[in-house]
């Protein structure tokens, strides 16, 4: 038992409170997914660990998943989650707060991963940060340009700027952890994700892994979580290299168009749109390509508003309910 532990500090908040009836708070336990094994599901409580066999009755549940057990630590219910990754139909992560997307400013930079990474978090109903490591490795000029390109996906956006060398910079950043929220990172392999946590905290304090052997939820500077799991970063790698081999594909297919300025919509002899009818590549790669090549002056960006997604998502109605909620 580690009594050391409580609900707000595994992240609890006034959206799942609201979802708790008299019972639950009378004689069930409150207890948070923390591992997914074949067999069965890690909990941190506020009584310390807890195995519950998983069951064809129970829902499908994942890291980051609030769920009700009785005094026999039996599971009752799981509550409803206020953010969800997921990708082809398997549950990744749930209930992060916010998501930093980590991208190094060196010759690793690609703003069109940054645009796929903002779609998964703004699919995942979480809030977004831009965070771009390695800025000690770019002239001011360069690292200016470069955030530019990041602020015109969304003039909301908040992006940081982090050296891991500085600790201003990297004291900066944990100013948006905030007691109670969970955090989750995103990034490329080399964007320095790893580092960045080591920064921030340390993996080997007992304080840190909540005093029980788990692996998924950490505790984060100023009392906020910091959730991880092997599937989000699989999730991670995935992401990084389907940008790459999708756009050499249509890259090769454009070659064979019959104009040269062909911009693959509606011209005759289109070798991409050929390929898309004919079911070997998919739309939804065509027009990230052509946002990954987009031109970044003020009249393109105009005329193809290729942003609106993200612009849309800071005025949702939905997520403005939840988040007030959480407050």
């Amino acid at each position: 038992m580690d009594a050391s532990i409580s609900l707000f500090e595994l992240g609890w908040q006034t959206y799942f409170q609201q979802q708790l009836s008299l019972d639950d708070l009378e004689a069930h336990k409150i207890a948070r997914v923390c591992q997914v094994e074949p067999s069965n599901y890690a909990l941190l409580s506020e009584q310390g660990l807890i195995s519950l066999a998983i069951q064809s009755s129970q829902p499908k549940m994942t890291i980051g998943d609030w769920v009700i057990v009785n005094s026999d630590n039996q599971f009752v219910r799981k509550l409803d989650r206020s953010a969800l990754f997921n990708q082809e139909q398997q549950l990744i992560a749930s209930n992060m707060d916010t998501v930093l997307i980590v991208s190094a400013l060196d010759d690793n930079f690609n703003i069109e991963l940054i645009k796929r990474y903002l779609e998964l978090v703004h699919d995942a109903e979480a809030d977004a940060i831009v965070v771009l490591t390695k800025a000690d490795l770019c002239d001011e000029a360069e690292v200016e340009v470069k955030r530019d390109m990041v602020q015109r996906l969304n003039p909301l956006l908040m992006i940081e700027t982090v050296n891991s060398k500085s600790e201003a910079s990297l004291d900066a950043l944990k100013g948006f952890f905030k007691k109670g929220k969970t955090i989750a990172i995103l990034g490329a392999p080399g964007a320095g994700k790893s580092r960045l946590v080591r920064s921030l905290i340390d993996l080997d304090n007992a304080h840190t892994n909540f005093n029980v052997a788990q692996d998924s939820l950490f505790r984060l500077p100023n009392g906020s979580v910091l959730l991880d799991s092997p599937a989000l970063r699989e999730l991670q790698a995935n992401e990084a290299m389907s940008s790459v081999s999708g756009f050499e594909m249509v890259a090769k297919l454009a070659e064979k168009c019959r104009f040269n300025d062909c911009t693959h919509t509606n011209e005759p002899g289109c070798a991409v749109r050929k390929a898309i009818d004919e079911g070997e590549l998919e739309e939804q790669r065509v027009q990230a390509f052509k946002r990954a090549n987009f031109s970044y002056d003020d009249d393109s960006a105009a005329r193809s508003k290729p942003h609106d997604k993200f612009h849309r998502s800071a005025h949702s109605d939905a997520r403005a309910r939840k988040h007030s909620l959480t407050e």
